[in-house]
């Protein structure tokens, strides 16, 4: 699979998953857009043994970080914009 085609599945991905957590009623915070990343990260390169692989798990670990953050920011985004009103148009 090309980045290409892994960001875009990423992007598909985590917009499904974030509308889940939406959903839900979650809310994210410092823990999603912080914490949880970076637990993601430890996990997949030092509990998972991605540091074994060089640096194709350090490439792996980043990534698998980086779909969390991504889904977190989506429902943040939501979170701040859903009551927000429209923009003045200014003539």
């Amino acid at each position: 699979m090309s980045l290409r085609e892994r960001l875009q599945e990423l992007n598909s991905t985590s917009s499904r998953e974030a509308k889940i957590l939406i959903a839900r009623g979650e809310h994210v915070g410092f823990y999603g857009l912080v914490w949880a990343p970076a637990c993601v990260f430890l996990r997949v390169y030092l509990r998972q043994g991605g540091w074994h692989r060089g640096v194709a798990g350090l490439v792996s670990a980043f990534f698998s970080a980086y779909e969390v953050i991504v889904r977190y920011m989506k429902v943040w985004e939501h979170q701040h914009t859903e009551n927000l009103p429209p923009p003045s148009r200014r003539i």
